[in-house]
């Protein structure tokens, strides 16, 4: 009696130890590859610390000038002119959101960015500063009207730097292309070591895809 239970439990043994190997050797489904998921619609999401990412910047020589008439009486005391001249160098930056969705269409990587926009205060050389200042001829306060123009400087800056953004936009293209690029090659490699094209659109603006397919027509 006790071999025949010796037996059967050896049995039951060898048993599940051949289940086992089975289910070990069964070939499992593999998981989805992302890049085909995101082929099929699904979009990469391609995950970032936030912050911001600055994608160009604009040099330029800018030049402000105040002029301050003054009269007593009807009668002119002339009119004093400060003259300054610096190097500028207007940094622009786009806001990285903590989850960036990338849609693939063949091997091409579209990417919805956020708005371009300028860091504040505007960066300007000190050490590369022209002035020129002059009193009306009956007046004593160029040294003044110089120091409030040099204190205005900062919000004048300020106000011109969205002028400037239209010369940022392709440098800006690149940059947020260069990094999406190096993030795909280095997460999502594409079969056969291809680089992905990169197409970076910003708000307002339309994608190759929109234009290939028209414009929609609303039947009245």
């Amino acid at each position: 009696m006790t071999e025949n239970k010796t037996t059967q439990t050896a049995i039951g043994v060898a048993a599940l130890a051949v289940v086992i190997v089975l289910v070990l050797l069964w070939p499992r489904e593999k998981p989805p590859d992302p890049v085909k998921a995101a082929l099929a619609g699904v979009p990469l999401v391609m995950h970032t610390s936030g912050g911001r990412l600055e994608v160009a910047t604009v040099k330029v020589v800018e030049g402000f000038k105040l002029a301050d008439p003054k009269e007593l009486l009807g009668i002119s005391l002339g009119t004093t002119v400060s003259d300054v001249q610096v190097a500028v160098v207007y940094r622009y930056h786009i806001e990285m959101a903590k989850e960036w969705p990338i849609k693939l269409v063949g091997q091409t990587a579209l990417v919805e960015a956020g708005e371009i926009k300028p860091q504040l205060p505007v960066a300007f050389d000190t050490r590369t500063m022209e002035k020129n200042t002059s009193s009306g001829w009956a007046r004593f306060d160029k040294h003044d009207n110089l120091e409030r123009l040099e204190k205005s400087l900062s919000p004048m800056l300020e106000a011109r730097a969205p002028g400037y953004k239209k010369l940022a936009v392709e440098a800006a293209r690149k940059s947020v292309s260069d990094f999406v690029t190096k993030w795909l090659l280095k997460y999502h490699p594409l079969e056969h070591g291809a680089i992905p094209r990169v197409e970076v659109v910003f708000p307002g603006e339309v994608s190759s895809a929109q234009r290939a397919s028209g414009p929609t027509v609303v039947q009245p």
